[in-house]
C-alpha cells in the first residue's frame, strides 16, 4: 500500500483535479494533513502504521524562490530542509529513480525548504534566493520526518503555484486545515489592499494549471511506485 499525503484538498480536488478512478488507487491511501507542522503531527498521530505502508508520496503546491523554477513546474525533491533545523532528509533513491524514469523531461530536481510561516510577499521570497533550495512550503519536512520515524520510504513531488515575483494573499485568508479561502478574511484583506486585485486572475489560473499538472504526474508516478 502506498500512502499519498497532501496538505490541502484544494491541491488535488476540483476543476482538473486528481482523477481517482484508475485501478492503482485501490492500492493507495490518500490523506490530507492541513498546513504546518502541528497539523502534520496531528494527522500522523491518527494514522495506523501497525501494518505500515510500503511507501509515502508527499504531494502538493509549493512556492518558488528561484527565477528559473516557474509556476506549473513539477519538482522532484532531492533534499528537504526546515528553517532552524540542522538535519535534512533525502528521498528514497529507488522511488526517485522510478519517478524520474516515468516523468522524463516533464520534471525538475529541486531542493525544498519548509518554513515556519508562509512567505507571501516577494521581498521575503527573494531573501531566500541563491540558496541550496528552489522551492518552499510549510509541511514537507515534517512529513519526511514522520516517514523516517516510521521507517517508510519517502518521495516528495510538488508543483509550483507561485513564482518568486508573485505575491500571495496572507495566510489568514485561508483555512489552515483545508486551504480553502475564508471569505470574510479575504474580503477584508482585499478592501484594505484593492491594488492587489489584478494579481488574482493569474493566481487562479496558476492553481488550475498546477492541479492539472500535478494530477497528471501523480497518475504516472503512483503506478510506477506500486510495481
Amino acid at each position: 500500500m502506498l500512502l499519498v499525503v497532501a496538505s490541502m484538498k484544494v491541491e488535488l480536488e476540483g476543476l482538473f483535479g486528481l482523477d481517482k478512478s484508475p485501478d492503482h488507487w485501490s492500492d493507495c491511501r490518500l490523506s490530507y494533513t492541513g498546513i504546518g507542522r502541528e497539523n502534520v503531527d496531528r494527522t500522523f498521530d491518527s494514522l495506523n502504521f501497525d501494518t505500515g505502508p510500503d511507501g509515502l508520496l508527499s504531494v502538493g503546491f509549493v512556492g518558488s524562490v528561484d527565477p528559473k523554477v516557474k509556476p506549473g513546474d513539477i519538482c522532484l525533491l532531492d533534499t528537504v530542509e526546515a528553517q532552524d533545523v540542522a538535519e535534512s532528509f533525502h528521498p528514497n533513491e529507488s522511488f526517485r529513480a522510478l519517478a524520474e524514469q516515468v516523468l522524463g523531461e516533464n520534471c525538475r530536481t529541486c531542493g525544498l525548504l519548509t518554513l515556519n510561516s508562509t512567505a507571501s510577499d516577494t521581498r521575503e521570497k527573494r531573501s531566500f534566493q541563491d540558496r541550496d533550495f528552489s522551492v518552499i512550503d510549510r509541511e514537507t519536512y515534517w512529513v519526511a520526518a514522520r516517514a523516517r520515524e516510521e521507517d517508510v520510504p519517502f518521495l516528495g513531488m510538488r508543483v509550483v503555484i507561485d513564482g518568486i515575483d508573485q505575491e500571495l494573499p496572507p495566510e489568514s485568508c485561508y483555512d489552515s486545515d483545508t486551504g480553502e479561502v475564508r471569505p470574510g478574511k479575504f474580503t477584508s484583506w482585499l478592501v484594505k489592499n484593492p491594488f492587489k486585485v489584478g494579481d488574482l486572475p493569474r493566481l487562479g489560473w496558476n492553481s488550475v494549471r498546477a492541479r492539472r499538472r500535478l494530477g497528471e504526474a501523480i497518475n504516472r508516478v503512483v503506478p510506477a511506485l506500486l510495481e
